[in-house]
């Protein structure tokens, strides 16, 4: 909203303001009664044309009223928002009259004053009126004129005390004396009129308005003004004051201080006029042209539509928008962030032990080994491990094409073409299509991911050239193997009373045997107590194995052995998957969702929607949407009719110095 000067009235109850806003239009239109009327802020404007009179609302667009009904449609749109038992609202009724006797004016009738709550009012209804009105005169551009009833004690005037708050120095208040006719005999308000009593800057102009009497008897506004007049210049008093006295030195008195005030605030409304001007422009736009459409170019319409819808789409992920944001990531950089920073800082932290424990890693080898006891790690406990960790490796895959999904129906979201908000049932299966493509395009985004980690599982290439990372690694694991082996021996060496000659174990094959160059090392065993073996009552004696075995939990040199080299071997490759799964994903993800989806999406709104049978029920307009359209475009005559205005203000205001 343009923040333009205008006078705003306020006053208590029966102070008569109603009256002040008759006599200015010259004509009776404003709903009359003993408790609070004014119930809504009315935002009254005052445009003198010549011919019929007459009033138009904003939320009655194109309507005509006559004074009569402007009365009755102020009550009813009051009701509509407030109640018929005397609720309050901060919304505002505008109301434009058009009348040859008036000069243009801009005011704001508040709801008058009030403490005690009646009816459906709250409880602080003096605190909600007193907000109310606050939101008004606390505008710089805002002239106070404060209305208060000659037959009241000025000192206690709410009206002046809030029109203090905001204006201490009295610039753009005007005060209102009324009812001077009825004040006691033999007083007058002479000294407030002069401004002696309460000193304001713009001064104090008295009035005298038609009693209820007077309205129930059916006294005009005209002859009204006429007795007015008559009053002031037969009073012995206010006869020497007659150019501070009566209504129309009231209208005259206003209009020049707006004038001044708008001189003032030319600078700063021709920047607020020409920024709604461009806003109002684009919304308009938004709305389309409003030309009918008919079987001719509904066809091209529609073509365009779609086109245009596809077209933005891809420009939003492949990074050239109409305008760059400079605040946040938005469109395809989201998706590269996902990619660079989500998914592949989280694949990087992922631990190749993960859900390992020493003792699954020595269950696993002692189980590959069968019934032999090896020494080094069997290759089927190495691949059994990889594959086990290898699998914790598809969530965060899948989860990431799951990611970049949202993403793409995140840009959908937030580029919906403006033309399309022309036609409603058109923007919902525009979007109900596109929903379709991406989950289409996800589906074999899904399956290919888990293709890959399959893949990974289906051949475990321990001839890779950076698995184990070179002969530097297979040297020290050979010299730990080789201690490991010394050690072994001498302790059986001396615990041993008796050894057999040790037997030659068969040749081992596999990637392990490979890494070390050659067999295993003989291991010296234990010759056979022949003596033992010959007593029946040991044999008899022996206990039978438990039903679930499970390993010890000292560790021998070997088993830690076998250990650390196993963790070394799972790091290694778990690293090449690592590695390998991230940019193929990637590439996945590219090919099969994000592009697919650019490539699919014109093709099947094409498919679905353009078919000439849906052109009327898609290119259908709502009513709604064609009544915003034609208000934007008032609102944006409106405006440069006021652009026009200001700019010859501007040039008055110059010559005028």
């Amino acid at each position: 909203m343009i923040d333009l000067p205008q006078i705003v009235v306020i006053g208590g109850q029966s102070s008569g303001k109603s009256s002040v806003l008759e006599n200015l239009v010259g004509r009776d239109f404003l709903p009359r009664g003993n408790e609070l009327v004014t119930r809504r802020p009315l935002i009254l404007q005052l445009n003198r044309a010549e011919g019929e009179e007459y009033g138009e609302f904003l939320h009655r667009p194109g309507e005509r009223f006559s004074f009569d009904g402007i009365r009755n449609e102020i009550s009813q749109e009051t009701e509509r928002t407030t109640g018929k038992n005397k609720g309050i609202s901060t919304e505002p009724i505008l109301l434009k009259v058009y009348s040859p006797n008036v000069l243009p004016l801009t005011l704001v009738d508040t709801p008058g004053m009030t403490r005690v709550p009646v009816g459906d009012q709250p409880p602080d209804i003096e605190t909600r009126l007193r907000d109310m009105i606050m939101q008004y005169i606390s505008k710089p551009n805002a002239i106070i004129l404060a209305v208060q009833s000659a037959t009241q004690d000025l000192a206690t005037s709410d009206a002046l005390k809030l029109a203090r708050e905001v204006d201490p120095e009295g610039h753009r208040t005007v005060g209102v004396l009324t009812k001077l006719d009825i004040m006691d005999k033999g007083t007058n308000a002479g000294d407030t009129l002069l401004g002696r009593s309460i000193p304001l800057r713009l001064g104090f102009v008295g009035l005298v308005s038609r009693s209820q009497h007077d309205i129930n008897v059916g006294k005009t506004i005209k002859k009204s003004l006429s007795d007015e007049q008559s009053f002031f210049q037969d009073h012995p008093v206010y006869n020497s004051m007659q150019d501070i006295c009566g209504t129309s030195n009231l209208a005259v008195k206003c209009n020049k201080i707006l004038a001044g005030h708008i001189y003032k605030a030319l600078p700063s409304l021709k920047q607020q006029v020409r920024t709604k001007i461009k806003e109002k422009q684009e919304e308009l736009q938004s709305y389309g042209s409003g030309a009918i459409l008919d079987k001719s170019n509904q066809g091209w319409m529609l073509l365009h539509l779609l086109g245009k819808f596809s077209e933005e789409f891809k420009s939003a992920i492949d990074g050239v928008p109409e305008e760059v944001n400079t605040t946040q990531l938005n469109g395809g950089a989201r998706i590269r962030y996902i990619f660079h920073d989500t998914f592949a800082k989280h694949m990087q932290r992922v631990d190749p032990e993960e859900g390992l424990t020493t003792n699954d890693i020595r269950t696993a080898i002692r189980n590959a080994a069968g019934a032999r006891n090896s020494l080094f790690v069997p290759d089927k406990a190495f691949e059994l491990l990889i594959k086990r960790q290898i699998e914790n490796l598809r969530e965060p895959c899948l989860r990431t094409a799951d990611m970049v999904f949202d993403e793409l129906m995140r840009i959908l979201a937030q580029m919906e073409s403006k033309e399309l908000r022309r036609f409603t049932i058109l923007r919902h299966r525009v979007v109900d299509v596109s929903n379709t493509t991406l989950r289409n395009c996800l589906k074999p985004t899904n399956k290919m991911i888990k293709s890959l980690v399959a893949m990974e599982l289906s051949y475990i290439n321990t001839s890779h050239p950076e698995f184990l990372g070179g002969n530097m690694m297979k040297r020290s694991i050979a010299e730990q193997v080789q201690e490991v082996v010394i050690t072994e021996e001498r302790k059986e060496e001396r615990q041993a009373s008796r050894v057999a000659a040790a037997s030659k174990p068969a040749p081992k094959s596999g990637f392990f045997s490979g890494l070390f160059g050659g067999p295993e090392p003989t291991k010296p065993q234990k010759a056979l107590d022949t003596p033992r073996y010959g007593q029946a009552a040991y044999s008899s004696n022996m206990n039978e194995p438990p039903s679930i075995i499970t390993v010890e939990q000292t560790l021998s040199e070997t088993d830690k052995l076998q250990i650390k080299l196993i963790k070394q071997l799972l790091g290694s490759y778990f690293k090449i998957v690592q590695r390998s799964l991230q940019e193929n994903v990637t590439k996945v993800i590219m090919h099969f969702l994000v592009n697919a989806a650019k490539e699919n999406l014109h093709k099947d709104l094409m498919s679905e929607l353009y078919k000439e049978e849906m052109f009327p029920e898609l290119l259908h307009e709502d009513a709604r949407m064609v009544n915003r359209r034609q208000q934007c475009a008032d609102q944006l005559e409106a405006l440069k009719q006021a652009k026009k205005i200001i700019q010859l203000a501007e040039v008055q205001s110059l010559s005028g110095k």
